[in-house]
């Protein structure tokens, strides 16, 4: 009878085709069954070895075999891995199996920017080995590891419908399953710092809370903080109160302290103490003087972080000052210009920066009665001032009108949308 060897020739299999299949001798023994195939961790994996399951007099239990040993054969669409040599292989910290840390696992579809979960892999085999090339994330990929792919296609394809297979190229995909403690985390992070901080946080929070913690916890400290501050209030909560105090405090210093406040508010009170006293004093103090506004007032909302100048400073000057600070978005919507005692004059808008001549003092271009809130009035009275006057931020001060903080609009879109404070 003709048996054909895939791996002479160019062809390609799913892994479901594969695993189960028996393993041979040359002579014709039963070696075992194929259990999973180890892969390599380099940019284009390659398959190394194969584990197999045996009960042959020569082995008991299961054996890792060098795949270079091994042929594939074909009979009748029944598949044999045929041994033409036994070589022993050790799987080290450089390798991953197949079914054991891929299959099954959720993974990222990097073009999509989702998680998916792995039905089944397509293998692909050259003259100089074979190479997982894709993964399938359809529901064909489920049906084909059940056996019944082709009774359910046939089935489907007398009402003309066909069963959804979705491939994804190996390239396009990033493995984060703690399970996947082989794979190149770091080329995995190279990709996902690629994405915009809502998408990664996105991803974050549908992971486990292993993958997820350490995830987070390989990002830097700036890209972590960006990620935080787009995830959920209970998320947020729950990454902090996993991460050792030294990192969570290390993230939350790069963050706005309104923000930080409202999450150290959420915590449990020594968790909360803790980090406040790892965080730098000068951070510390002004995250401890937020959290001591109600949650219905303009002060809980607001940052500290906001531009002041003096009146005599030239345009010239702050725009210097500003290319020097490279400061956030959200704090160039507005400049406060600030007397010696911080009480607030006015206000200049980064267009009136741009549009006028550099040489004249802010004096001369500020609005000089910009539309300030209160520290302790009620969030609602400012969703109305933003409203009314279509206002991108508000000062925030204190009864002798010492700026105390900044409110901008994105913080308020936040707590309307997630119905929180805001009372209308």
């Amino acid at each position: 009878m003709t048996h054909t060897t895939l791996t002479r020739s160019f062809s390609s299999l799913y892994l479901s085709n594969l695993i189960g299949v028996p393993v041979l001798l040359q002579s014709g023994e039963r070696l075992g069954t194929l259990k999973d195939l180890v892969i390599n961790n380099e940019e284009r994996p390659r398959v190394v070895a194969c584990i197999i399951k045996s009960r042959s007099a020569r082995y008991q239990g299961t054996i890792t075999l060098a795949w270079e040993g091994f042929a594939i054969t074909v009979e009748e669409h029944r598949y044999s891995l045929i041994c033409k040599q036994e070589i022993p292989f050790t799987i080290g910290n450089t390798h991953s199996q197949l079914c054991r840390n891929i299959l099954d696992q959720q993974i990222v579809d990097v073009n999509d920017k989702k998680l998916v979960r792995v039905n089944d892999i397509r293998l692909a085999f050259l003259v100089t080995g074979a190479y997982p090339v894709a993964v399938d994330v359809g529901t064909s990929g489920l049906l084909r590891r059940l056996g019944v792919v082709e009774f359910t296609t046939s089935l489907l394809g007398v009402f003309k419908r066909s069963v959804p297979s979705r491939l994804i190229l190996w390239s396009d995909i990033e493995v984060l399953s703690q399970q996947s403690r082989n794979i190149k985390l770091s080329v995995a992070r190279s990709k996902l710092l690629t994405f915009h901080p809502s998408d990664l946080s996105d991803i974050i929070e549908d992971l486990d809370a292993k993958t997820r913690n350490a995830l987070f916890t390989s990002l830097d400290h700036e890209k972590a903080a960006d990620v935080l501050e787009e995830m959920e209030d209970d998320a947020k909560v729950s990454i902090v109160e996993d991460l050792p105090v030294e990192k969570a405090a290390d993230v939350l210093e790069k963050m706005p302290s309104d923000e930080v406040a409202d999450i150290l508010s959420d915590l449990h009170e020594d968790k909360a103490e803790q980090l406040l006293e790892e965080m730098d004093r000068a951070t510390s103090i002004e995250v401890r003087e937020l959290m001591e506004y109600p949650e219905d007032t303009a002060g809980s909302l607001m940052s500290t972080d906001f531009l002041t100048f003096s009146p005599e400073t030239t345009i010239a000057m702050v725009l210097s000052e500003l290319k020097r600070l490279k400061p956030d978005a959200d704090v160039l919507y507005a400049i406060y210009i600030l007397d010696k005692a911080q009480h607030l004059l006015g206000e200049v808008s980064l267009r009136d920066l741009v549009i006028n001549d550099p040489a004249l003092p802010l004096s001369a271009i500020m609005e000089t009665k910009p539309i300030a809130i209160g520290d302790t009035e009620h969030v609602g009275s400012l969703t109305r001032l933003i409203s009314k006057y279509t206002l991108l931020s508000v000062p925030v001060i204190a009864d002798d009108r010492t700026v105390l903080g900044t409110i901008v609009i994105d913080d308020i879109i936040h707590e309307i949308f997630k119905n929180k404070r805001v009372t209308l």
